[in-house]
């Protein structure tokens, strides 16, 4: 990945945002975490910019793009595919 600095807005009770993070963190892809429940501004700012609060959402190359997909668990594949890494 880039040197690009790649945010997460994430939530601490949020399953799939902790896989997430740390499918980053044992790739040692550096991330800034913004934490929408204790940080109210974020969550407005997630909300503003996509029309959700649903997280986790990640910010990659100046795109937003949903860090989940609905109704299916985290995967590793997913993600791979969401940073362009495979």
């Amino acid at each position: 990945m880039s040197e690009e600095v790649l945010i997460v807005y994430s939530a601490a009770l949020c399953g799939d945002c902790q896989l997430l993070k740390a499918f980053l963190d044992e790739r040692g892809i550096r991330y800034e975490n913004r934490d929408i429940r204790a940080n109210p501004e974020y969550g407005v700012e997630l909300e503003e910019r996509t029309g959700k609060l649903g997280v986790p959402y990640v910010v990659h190359n100046g795109e937003w793009k949903r860090g989940y997909l609905p109704g299916e668990p985290f995967s590793a594949e997913f993600a791979e595919d969401l940073f362009g890494l495979r």
